[in-house]
């Protein structure tokens, strides 16, 4: 819309406060229904809007109307348009703090994008450099390219814990490491499991969405048969709850030698009940993601890179790639209800954590300390999207420099190279009387996994999960 601002005002046809009026207006078109789509959580819908970054020549976007949208957004506190900002270490703090004042309000939105890890990330999966440039999110966070993508970029998940679970159920390992190389063995063999599914993928005709890509018309070939990328996105469910597990399995069987492997086995379908000494040991003194802890930050980047080399350099049915992410979406809840607990510590039917965030149960220094062990893995090579997701209570907004140290936390999270951020300004006690006195509380807004919804609106697991969630304080 840039050019028709440009042109409106330097024409004298609307002044500045005219087209801010047009577009509050526009942005209040989004929002006649927040029920939009069947089966669904209400505001999952998809209406997302991406900010800033680079153009295709890799010039700076960030404009005059950038600033307007986060503004628009600010003043008429709506789930939608969800915001999406694209981000550099180069991103002035001024942005940023304007972007914060979001945050503030209890949007969940903006998401930031880091185009340093994203564009180099898309680059090595063999985008060209100027289409990566052009990136966008396809609706929670999955990395699309309008025009000359038809990536389908949510087509399945792997669940992480699930993978450990099947290893140590039939693993004889001796060492440690021997369990990492038969949990990277796991990996691929999911892969193979879930390529099978996918031999023959079909799309409905779009003829409506073909004359907005390129070349479609020329073509006379609609977009449902492909188009210059036509990639599998593939989410990768539970890694903090991976993680943790491994720390545990590695302190408690190989080093203190609390327990054999199959024991602990035996202890986890009995959900820790006979055993509650290990229970409290797996919980409270074995290694957590999310405290700067190289021990569990080791075993970290290990499976994430493990994760990568399951799907690295295998095509898909339709010619194009798969890109494993570090999103959940629901999975976080239907995967944990499908193995028993943990050795983390996490009971049966516990969730897992949503996206790439700390486990649920797990006491985590700081925010610092949770960015610190979410940078360490090398992010670009699960660039399929999902976020380090982070809930902040909302009295850091309280103090009188709250604005400036949330923004300095997004900033500090893209200079260790992280790859996509989304901050939640949440309160407990506000979100449990929320449950109890709805009729109190039809503006809450909350994000969930990849999207902000009307608390009020969502099934009572994903207000649950909202509410266990870890809030921090800066």
């Amino acid at each position: 819309m840039l050019p028709f601002l440009e042109h409106d005002l330097k024409n004298n046809i609307l002044d500045e406060d005219q087209a801010f009026e047009l577009l509050e207006e526009f942005f209040l078109t989004f929002n006649r229904d927040s029920d939009l789509y069947v089966g669904v959580q209400q505001g999952d819908n998809g209406q997302s809007l991406v900010l800033g970054g680079v153009d295709r020549d890799g010039k700076p976007a960030v404009n005059k109307l950038t600033r307007m949208c986060l503004k628009a957004s600010c003043e008429l506190k709506l789930i939608d348009p969800k915001i999406n900002l694209r981000i550099s270490p180069e991103t002035p703090n001024e942005l940023l703090e304007c972007a914060t004042e979001l945050t503030r309000e209890g949007l969940g939105f903006p998401q930031y994008s880091n185009d340093d890890v994203v564009i180099p990330g898309l680059v090595e999966l063999g985008y060209e450099l100027e289409d990566a440039r052009d990136y966008a999110v396809a609706a929670c966070w999955e990395f699309i390219i309008p025009g000359v993508g038809m990536d389908l970029a949510n087509i399945g998940a792997v669940s992480l814990p699930a993978v450990i679970d099947k290893v140590i159920r039939k693993s004889n390992a001796k060492t440690f490491e021997e369990l990492q190389d038969q949990v990277a063995d796991q990996l691929k063999a999911e892969a193979d499991l879930l390529i099978a599914n996918w031999q023959r993928v079909e799309i409905l005709p779009g003829p409506f969405v073909s004359t907005l890509c390129k070349g479609r018309i020329e073509q006379a070939r609609d977009v449902c048969h492909g188009n210059k990328y036509n990639n599998f996105g593939i989410h990768g469910t539970g890694l903090a709850t991976a993680v943790d597990s491994l720390a545990a399995i590695q302190k408690l069987v190989y080093q203190d030698k609390d327990l054999a492997l199959q024991q602990l086995v035996s202890l986890l379908d009995d959900d820790f009940n006979s055993n509650p000494k290990i229970l409290a040991k797996a919980r409270f003194q074995c290694p957590k993601m999310g405290n700067d802890d190289d021990a569990a930050d080791a075993i970290a980047v290990r499976l994430l890179d493990d994760y990568a080399n399951a799907w690295k350099g295998r095509k898909n049915s339709r010619g194009g790639i798969y890109r494993p992410g570090t999103g959940s979406a629901m999975y976080y809840l239907w995967h944990a209800d499908e193995i028993p607990a943990s050795a983390d510590g996490r009971l049966k039917r516990q969730p897992f954590p949503a996206n790439y965030a700390p486990s649920l149960n797990v006491k985590v220094n700081s925010p610092v300390s949770v960015v610190k062990s979410f940078t360490k893995p090398n992010l670009k090579r699960v660039i399929n999207g999902g976020p380090l997701t982070l809930e902040l209570h909302d009295s850091t907004f309280r103090e009188e420099d709250g604005i400036e140290k949330v923004a300095a936390l997004v900033k500090y999270f893209v200079q260790r190279g992280g790859h996509q951020l989304q901050l939640n300004a949440v309160n407990r006690d506000t979100l449990m009387d929320a449950q109890k006195h709805p009729e109190d509380h039809k503006n809450l807004i909350v994000r969930v996994w990849g999207w902000s919804g009307y608390f009020i609106e969502l099934d009572k697991p994903y207000q649950d999960h909202v509410i266990k969630r870890v809030e921090m304080t800066l």
